[in-house]
């Protein structure tokens, strides 16, 4: 309605192949106990694990790779001609053999959208210094490559930089293996930058709102989506209206966590009210690793000073998290929002935003927020036994792990890392029990 048919039809012809090339990639075949491999890991003595869809983990008999099809006894059953994702899994490997380890799995996450070999350690401390969302490809990552190239492309006088970065980066896109995050902020970058560069002026809110219609449509529409909506969809709130630059910068640093905490405390519980923090301090550093990983990309890992600066700042990333944690780690937060709540928070915020002034719409945020910190959920004193897998998983760490506190928590084993992230109990290793019931 806003736009005229000539206007529209540009942007037709560049969406439809995308559209199609979205549905040929993301297509899964799954027939009976046969399924698409999405990853292989490796372990010693050629000890192979394969995670299938659906997170069905089996161990390989026979060679297989991502994109092949193996039964759920592990024999490989078909290998297609050609497969997107064996190739995005071949290019990994060079990441693998340029730089070292975990420095290549943070490039092969952040670029390639790979996080199978992400340590739980190395995601947990990510996670609960508030600075997650830089390991999944979203908005941010899109933004941060088109942004670059869009610079570089000021500079050397192209009439319309912007829209030809996005363009640039088209031909990319399906080595992210295209999952509905990238997708769809690619989409939401590439109508801005044709939008603001070639029609009328136009407003991303109204155009985040076309891309969130597009993915209910498509069936895409997910937890990552919901989140990823309300994180964009906040700053470009904070964004609305007039008012001093200061202001604005101050509420864009608070929005992304103010607008998904609803969701956030419903489904997980755990969050770092000093995420809008962490996540600017972090960003000094992340904008040029993943420059430096994305031209590592274009360059096939052959240029030594990129792979070395690269694999520099990859460390000092990883790093910061482990200091962010340290910091912050008194304000982390666990407080299981029930639906009702979390549903009027969001109902009210969005019926604020629609008739009242767009600032309003963080007072329902708040005030959730102001719970969270006074009434959080807390289990405090007990003695739980775990399964080691469990008590060391990312997801307990993360989540219902953060409840605990003052408690001891037993498993068959410990990891080093477990018991920094779960610092508000005692960890009890079962194994050194019964080593010391031995020695007496």
């Amino acid at each position: 309605m806003r736009f005229k048919w000539r206007e529209l039809l540009p942007g037709v012809l560049l969406l439809v192949p995308l559209i199609a090339l979205s549905n040929t990639f993301t297509e899964r075949e799954k027939t009976g106990n046969v399924r698409k491999v999405l990853w292989v890991k490796e372990y010693r003595d050629s000890y192979r694990v394969a995670v299938l869809e659906g997170w069905k983990y089996v161990r390989l008999k026979e060679e297989a790779e991502p994109g092949d099809l193996v039964n759920l006894k592990g024999k490989l059953i078909k290998r297609p001609e050609f497969s997107l994702d064996r190739f995005r899994y071949h290019l990994y490997k060079r990441i693998e053999n340029s730089i070292d380890y975990p420095v290549s799995a943070l490039v092969g996450a952040t670029t390639l959208g790979f996080r199978y070999e992400l340590p739980a350690s190395v995601k947990g401390y990510f996670s609960l210094s508030g600075i997650y969302h830089f390991l999944a490809i979203s908005g941010l990552h899109v933004g941060i490559v088109v942004g670059a190239l869009a610079f570089l492309f000021k500079l050397l006088k192209f009439r319309k930089p912007l829209t030809a970065a996005a363009l640039t980066v088209l031909p990319l896109m399906p080595l992210t293996g295209l999952p509905p995050s990238a997708f769809r902020s690619y989409l939401f970058m590439l109508l801005l930058a044709v939008g603001l560069e070639n029609y009328r002026k136009i407003t991303p809110l109204y155009l985040l709102g076309v891309v969130m219609l597009f993915t209910v449509l498509t069936g895409k529409f997910n937890l990552s989506a919901a989140l990823s909506f309300s994180a964009v969809g906040g700053i470009l709130v904070a964004l609305e209206g007039e008012g001093k630059k200061l202001a604005k910068s101050v509420k864009v640093s608070f929005a992304p966590m103010l607008f998904t905490l609803p969701i956030v405390l419903n489904v997980f519980g755990t969050f770092n009210p000093l995420s809008w923090l962490t996540t600017l301090v972090a960003g000094f550093l992340f904008t040029p690793f993943l420059i430096g990983a994305f031209l590592m990309q274009v360059t096939l890992e052959k240029v030594t000073a990129i792979n070395e600066i690269t694999q520099f700042l990859g460390y000092q990333f990883i790093l910061s998290s482990h200091l962010l944690f340290k910091l912050t780690k008194w304000s982390i937060t666990h407080y299981e929002a029930p639906l009702w709540i979390a549903g009027a928070v969001m109902l009210s915020s969005l019926f604020l935003l629609l008739f009242t002034k767009p600032d309003y719409s963080f007072i329902p945020l708040i005030l959730l927020t102001v719970l969270a910190l006074v009434h959080p959920t807390v289990v405090s004193g007990v003695r739980l036994e775990l399964p080691g897998w469990k008590l060391n998983s990312f997801y307990f760490i993360s989540t219902e792990g953060q409840k605990y506190r003052n408690s001891v928590l037993e498993a068959s084993y410990v990891f080093p890392a477990t018991r920094k992230l779960l610092f508000r109990n005692r960890l009890v290793d079962t194994r050194l029990k019964r080593f010391r019931s031995k020695l007496k």
